[in-house]
């Protein structure tokens, strides 16, 4: 019983981010753009929006928002 809770644990850690992305990915597309961003956070402005899309796509990815939790643009 505890390894299943200790597997149960270990997947919800490493799937906390994809739930994050998700809830803010409002149109199901994979990405979250400036708009999704502000519903999720009001106060991030373009600037941090840019300073995150590090590839100038104009949407945000996975590895994207996690490199901004990393480097502590957005809450964990």
């Amino acid at each position: 019983m505890k390894t299943i809770l200790s597997a149960a644990a270990a997947v919800f850690a490493l799937a906390a981010p994809a739930f994050a992305q998700d809830a803010m990915d409002t149109d199901g597309d994979g990405t979250v753009t400036m708009e999704e961003l502000q519903a999720a956070y009001p106060e991030a402005t373009s600037d941090n929006f840019l300073a995150m899309d590090t590839d100038g796509d104009g949407a945000l990815s996975a590895e994207e928002l996690q490199a901004a939790r990393d480097a502590g643009m957005l809450p964990a």
